[in-house]
């Protein structure tokens, strides 16, 4: 009998055992100490200012006008917009949106005009693709005025903000226990042939790759920093794409987002640098296109 307790208190340490050398560490929530996600400060959903983001959407605005895109109305049953159809300045729209973002009773039906996160087509972003498919504008033009669109200033639903030190620390020796590290999100991918938003790419991607994905979508990449608190960081990127590639890019100027429009096949790679108390970090995002 006692032989046998034995047996059982032997195997029931070694399944523990193996439970726990087997156990994923999660960082998602950046509330973690493990050593391979080491973050000690709470983290929160990042929206742009108010302010801010205003600013940032007459700059888009601005962009619109000066690069006399059109709003393409009609849409052929391939989903792609119909160049002999209806089409008015896309500008005239988004004097409409700019009209809703000054008034506090249809600020939120502004934001939503611009984003439409719910996948429903005739959002801002939309327009300007479909732009692009009627060759009103170049990948490049697309991707400089989508970058100017800076992230949203209050929650959406079917959204989820990058996420920020909660609380910037501002002491002296605030570098004495700075460990900075990096996550990548995906933060939006709008898709061809309807410049509709796509839900199903977003997030925190395994081993930060994805593969085979499809060209012709606006992928959006928001570098999360972790393990440090100090003030005063600076984010670099750097995109290394196929030889020969077709394909636009752009930082927004209100964010450390990157916006990446792939037009050609093969593996496309992003890398944010951080740079915060003398200690530089870096992460890479492979994106597999076809």
């Amino acid at each position: 009998m006692k032989k046998f307790q034995n047996i059982i208190l032997f195997l029931t340490f070694g399944l523990g055992l193996f439970h726990f050398s087997c156990r994923k560490y999660s960082c998602d929530d950046g509330q973690t100490s493990h050593a391979s996600c080491y973050n000690p400060y709470p983290l929160i959903h990042y929206y742009t200012p108010r302010t801010i983001f205003q600013v940032g959407m007459e700059k888009t605005m601005a962009d619109i006008r000066s690069n006399n895109v059109y709003a393409f109305l009609d849409t052929l049953p391939s989903g792609y917009p119909d160049v002999e159809g209806r089409k008015t300045p896309l500008a005239d729209l988004g004097g409409t949106i700019l009209e809703k973002l000054s008034s506090s009773n249809e600020f939120e039906a502004g934001v939503y005009d611009i984003f439409h996160f719910d996948g429903e087509s005739f959002s801002l972003i939309s327009y300007l693709m479909k732009a692009e498919m009627a060759e009103n504008i170049s990948p490049q033009t697309l991707i400089d005025i989508v970058g100017d669109i800076p992230l949203p200033p209050i929650p959406q639903d079917n959204f989820d903000a990058p996420l920020v030190v909660a609380t910037p620390d501002t002491v002296a020796n605030c570098c004495d226990s700075c460990r900075p590290s990096i996550r990548i999100r995906v933060t939006w991918t709008y898709k061809a042939p309807c410049g509709n938003y796509e839900d199903t790419t977003k997030g925190y991607a395994a081993n930060n790759t994805l593969t085979h994905m499809s060209g012709g979508k606006i992928y959006r990449f928001d570098p999360e920093v972790r393990g440090c608190a100090c003030p005063g960081g600076k984010w670099t990127y750097q995109v290394d794409a196929p030889d020969g590639a077709s394909y636009g890019v752009s930082s927004g100027s209100s964010s450390n987002g990157v916006n990446l429009f792939p037009q050609s096949s093969g593996t496309y790679k992003i890398t944010f640098t951080y740079t915060v108390c003398d200690k530089t970090v870096t992460k890479t995002f492979t994106l597999g296109i076809g």
